[in-house]
């Protein structure tokens, strides 16, 4: 008998958490057992990544934001692939491609929810969004925060939800440190230098401005401090003419992307989150677990992630000086960057593993295919949690 076939819709594949989350969740189902394909709208540097690895990829051509065409794209491709179960990533996805998994027929419809954004709080349009997780089976939180988020802003109603942490391969992060020295070395930045970093994609969210104001003010007391701004969005140009009004001059670099994430990772001394809003950063579960030091700020699930004053020091949005002086007192203190590095990796290793993740999720769609009387399909490495 063949296994379930498990359709992933996402709104994209440029690089960004839901997307990394994307691509190990859907290596680690075929691992168990199950077949995987991939409906996506906007391409990026994923796309080539995943046709590697052996994944069938449809494109689904959209226009808007609530948008005919891609529907009528989701329910042709579903019911071209007649998939038993059909999971939903990003706001695009979950709002046209519940309802066409529906149309469509699919036993189990599932969604899974990132972040917390500030169009839910729109009354009209989280609400209707809300709505369509009727169409849904299960809704996914990535942290509790998420899920109160979403409970509160877009009504769907709690007996929907089921919350699984996002996860990271921490085997991919430990040992690096000659690659570091090396990348340090390819940036000229001296081993001694103290580099500060923020990885995530150029965009509102994530308020690199607020970084770059930090970054000036450590630079100040730190005259030797580099920075490193790694990722690429829409508001790169924006964001070096502001370092370079700021006088950073030669001590940051905008990386653009990179692939050599762990690499980067390992040449930081801290990883600073200076973001608005947040789900679960897979970018902070990959520091973690390559032991280096959190400065963040309060938003989304970084504050049940992290063990504050431990594993991290928790700022306020939006606050350039909070920042910078939390940075500041990691900088004087190589012993205490050790501790918490250390505290971040023990806490990584017991409870954000990739595994746990990806064996939840399966688990979660056995016991759906079961209730829809399909156990037949539940491949025999899946155990029915």
């Amino acid at each position: 008998m063949t296994a379930a076939h498990a359709l992933q819709l996402i709104d994209g594949l440029k690089i960004g958490g839901a997307e990394i989350l994307l691509r190990e969740l859907s290596m680690g189902l075929l691992r168990r057992g199950f077949r995987v394909s991939i409906g996506y709208s906007s391409p990026g540097p994923l796309v080539q990544e995943l046709t590697s690895l052996g994944l069938p990829l449809t494109r689904l051509p959209r226009l808007m934001r609530i948008d005919p065409i891609l529907f009528g794209g989701m329910v042709s491709l579903i019911r071209r692939e007649s998939p038993q179960i059909v999971h939903t990533h990003l706001f695009k996805s979950d709002f046209h491609g519940r309802l066409a998994a529906r149309i469509a027929g699919v036993p189990v419809v599932v969604s899974t929810l990132h972040s917390i954004d500030p169009w839910a709080q729109e009354r009209s349009l989280g609400r209707l969004y809300g709505w369509t997780a009727r169409f849904a089976d299960r809704v996914i939180a990535v942290s509790e925060d998420v899920r109160r988020f979403h409970a509160t802003h877009t009504g769907i109603p709690e007996e929907k939800f089921v919350t699984i942490e996002n996860g990271v391969d921490i085997h991919r992060f430990v040992g690096l440190e000659s690659a570091g020295r090396a990348l340090r070395k390819e940036l000229d930045f001296d081993n001694a230098a103290l580099v500060f970093g923020v990885v995530g994609r150029l965009t509102p969210p994530k308020d690199h401005s607020t970084f770059l104001k930090a970054a000036a003010l450590i630079l100040k007391k730190v005259p030797e401090a580099r920075f490193l701004i790694i990722g690429d969005g829409p508001l790169r140009k924006d964001l070096e003419i502001q370092a370079q009004k700021a006088g950073l001059g030669k001590t940051i670099i905008f990386t653009g992307l990179r692939k050599d994430i762990p690499a980067v990772l390992a040449a930081l001394d801290v990883l600073v989150f200076s973001s608005l809003w947040e789900g679960l950063p897979v970018a902070l579960l990959e520091g973690m677990a390559a032991a280096r030091p959190i400065v963040a700020t309060t938003v989304g699930g970084i504050p049940e992630v992290v063990l504050p004053n431990k594993s991290a020091f928790l700022v306020p949005p939006g606050d350039a000086h909070a920042l910078a002086q939390a940075c500041l007192r990691l900088a004087s203190d190589s012993a205490t960057r050790h501790s918490m590095g250390q505290a971040g990796l023990e806490r990584v290793v017991a409870r954000y593993s990739i595994d746990a993740m990806i064996d939840r999720t399966a688990a979660l769609y056995a016991k759906l295919l079961q209730e829809r009387g399909l156990g037949q399909l539940i491949p025999s490495r899946v155990h029915n949690g």
